[in-house]
Formats: structure tokens, sequence, C-alpha cells
């Protein structure tokens, strides 16, 4: 006999809002760091900053995806269509499809980067390595570069989504999707 759980396990709560937080950061530190008029100093230490940050998210993701496989999750109301279930399985697929994207990307872009600079994770704590056997590669560079923006589009989009179907159930169907992720209130 099974019993179902109303939310996710707390780990999973933690790390989902931790890749949220950290996804703004990741967001606002990438367009800022890009497009503001900063010296080229502060620029490095904001990369420095944003690559470091992607290494952790990427951590956090596996982590998250290792949660979710080994911990049940809970049922979705049972007001849902099959269309609205198909829905929320398929969003949910795309975004674990996007946030694995955009760290790699950006992982791919640093490693094949004509500077070749190293990314330090925790300061100087630990060296992150980069991809073998693109180093230097403009070619790959250019593709990950578009692959990461494009996938930032993308993600934002679907964070939208994400955000807005829960909105979407509470207000039209006063279903609180947010208690499932979400600490108990005992």
């Amino acid at each position: 006999m099974t019993t179902s759980v109303q939310r996710y396990h707390s780990l999973s709560v933690v790390l989902h809002w931790s890749i949220a937080l950290a996804l703004l950061f990741m967001f606002a530190s990438g367009l800022y760091m890009v497009n503001a008029d900063i010296s080229k100093a502060d620029q490095y230490r904001l990369f420095q900053i944003h690559k470091a940050s992607g290494v952790v998210v990427l951590w956090a993701l596996i982590l998250r995806v290792g949660a979710r496989v080994f911990t049940r999750a809970p049922a979705l109301p049972d007001t849902f269509s099959q269309q609205q279930i198909f829905k929320a399985k398929l969003g949910h697929i795309f975004l674990y499809v996007a946030l694995l994207t955009m760290p790699l990307s950006g992982w791919l872009m640093v490693s094949a980067s004509p500077f070749g600079l190293p990314t330090f994770v925790f300061v100087d704590w630990i060296k992150w390595p980069h991809i073998p056997a693109v180093a230097r590669n403009k070619s790959i560079e250019t593709l990950a570069n578009n692959v990461h923006w494009i996938t930032a589009t993308i993600l934002g989009t679907l964070i939208v989504g994400h955000v807005s179907a829960v909105v979407w159930h509470k207000k039209k169907h006063n279903i609180n999707l947010i208690s499932r992720m979400w600490w108990n209130k005992k």
C-alpha cells in the first residue's frame, strides 16, 4: 500500500528555491556584464562570479534531478485533465533541459574561448576544468555563445510560463500548487 505525499521532499524544495534565486542572479549578472559600461577589471570579476555561480547551479541541478529520481513527488490534483497533466510534465521536461543546457553551453563557451581564462569556484578554492579538445576554438565558442543566449531566452519564457501556470491555477481553479513546493507549516 502506498501513501501519497502532499509536497516535494525538503531537499527538492531547498534546491528548487535556491536555483530560482540563483537564476535571477545569473540573468541579471549575465546581462549586466556584457552590456554595462564598466571597467575591464570589474567585467572580469563579474565574469568570474557568473561562471562560478553557473558551476554551482549545475551541481545544484544535478542534486535536484537526483532528489527527484530518488524521492516521491506529490500527485497532481485529481481535477487536472489529461491535457493539463501532459502540459505540466512537458513543461517540467523543457525546464530541466533548458536548465541543463545553460551551464553546459556556458562551460563549453568558456572552454573554447580564445582567452583561455580559468574558472575559479569559491574564489581560488576550486579551479573548474575546461572541456578537453575545444581550447581556443572560435567556431565552437561562437556556437556555444549563441546556444547560451537562445537558451537564456527560452528559459526565461519557460519560467514565466511556469509561474503563470501556478498563478492561473490558483486564481481560476483555487488550486494551491505552491504548497507542493513549500515547507510544511507544522
